[in-house]
């Protein structure tokens, strides 16, 4: 089971059983044998892809976005554009890099900045922003008061979640319990005051996830914005998206690009996630004093940033073949079976919310020709 694992069996033999939130907390996150802290791998050689490994035309896209934001806000002279999660750093790289060739307006008086709690990634995002005046935080307070942009690529999927289930009893809480020396699920009364967060429509038997941990830190985002946007990416779905999978439950493990069939088996070797309830996301948000100014399939989106936008046909062969690939790079970015159905959400603070052009609106304001 790995050193993780057995010292997470001598925890549940001394202290009794823990929540998944807690064992989940735990595989991913730990100090000396987390995931996200000394495992975690990204790309193509890596565990899994997000859509900043497929090439600089999900960056530049965003890039327009942002440029889109930055014009609502009044075109600031200074202004503060943050990636919480960042990953590889690939997405702040080739986004700063579109902007620096056709916003230079915008990025004249950019301040860059990554929340990152993890060592092993800020080192990864290190490398690739090399050169870059950057600053880095473990929370999002510590760069208080930001005035711009703060933008989380598939972060709110990795927080931490409680696992319900209705049963004839009424609802219970998964907890971790240890069973000769293997991790195993026990079912018991909810740790904490979770049963109003199980919908009425789940069915005897069903699962359902919830992470107060997410919906805290999009507060504490909140609370460190004082004027600009906050824009989530990621999967998941609303309240009533996530019903229709009658209560099979969302949590997921992958390593090597493969499921995982057990999430606990072997915690620490792999990641960990679960769909996003973006209707809890927006309540924690809009309760923190963020105002909802648009949601979208990451499709729409990037289809309204004009990532099809034509271009000549190169007449060099070696030119078509890199035109074909980042032809075949925006078809994944846009699949609807894929990343495509990913969500968008943004929410403003101090700021108009209104023709937004990530959100299909045209703006002649934001554009980026």
């Amino acid at each position: 089971m790995g050193k993780l694992g057995d010292r997470i069996v001598a925890r549940i033999r001394s202290g009794g059983a823990i929540t998944f939130a807690d064992y989940m907390e735990a595989a991913l996150y730990d100090p000396e044998d987390g995931y996200y802290t000394t495992r975690a791998s990204i790309g193509f050689d890596g565990d899994y892809v997000t859509s900043a490994d497929l090439g600089p035309a999900f960056g530049k896209s965003l890039a327009r976005g942002v440029s889109d934001l930055w014009s609502h806000m009044g075109r600031p002279a200074v202004w503060d554009l943050v990636e919480a999660g960042a990953g590889r750093g690939i997405l702040m790289r080739d986004l700063l890099s579109a902007l620096e060739r056709e916003r230079s307006d915008a990025v004249r008086g950019v301040r860059p900045a990554i929340v990152e709690v993890s060592p092993r990634m800020r080192g990864q995002q290190s490398l690739a922003l090399e050169g870059r005046d950057l600053r880095w935080a473990s929370v999002a307070h510590s760069l208080a008061p930001i005035k711009g942009v703060l933008f989380a690529n598939e972060v709110l999927d990795a927080f931490p979640v409680h696992v319900l289930i209705r049963t004839p009893e009424g609802v219970r809480e998964v907890f971790v319990g240890e069973q000769s020396g293997a991790l195993v699920e026990v079912l018991r009364v909810p740790s904490q005051d979770l049963r109003w967060r199980v919908p009425e429509s789940v069915p005897l038997g069903g699962r359902w996830e919830t992470s107060p941990a997410a919906e805290g830190w999009v507060a504490s985002l909140a609370g460190a914005l004082v004027s600009g946007y906050v824009v989530f990416v990621d999967y998941g779905g609303e309240e009533t998206d996530l019903l229709t999978r009658d209560g099979a439950g969302t949590i997921r493990g992958f390593a090597g690009h493969r499921l995982i069939s057990d999430p606990l088996a072997e915690p620490g070797r792999h990641d960990l996630t679960a769909s996003v309830d973006f209707t809890a996301i927006r309540r924690a948000a809009e309760g923190a004093g963020l105002r909802f100014a648009g949601s979208a399939m990451q499709r729409e989106v990037l289809l309204a940033l004009g990532i099809r936008e034509a271009t000549a046909r190169p007449s060099i062969p070696i030119e078509q073949l890199r035109a074909a690939s980042r032809r075949s790079a925006i078809d994944a970015l846009l699949d609807p079976n894929g990343l495509g159905a990913f969500r968008v959400v943004c929410f403003a603070k101090d700021a108009p919310t209104e023709s937004l052009r990530m959100f299909g609106a045209t703006s002649a304001t934001g554009s980026m020709r």
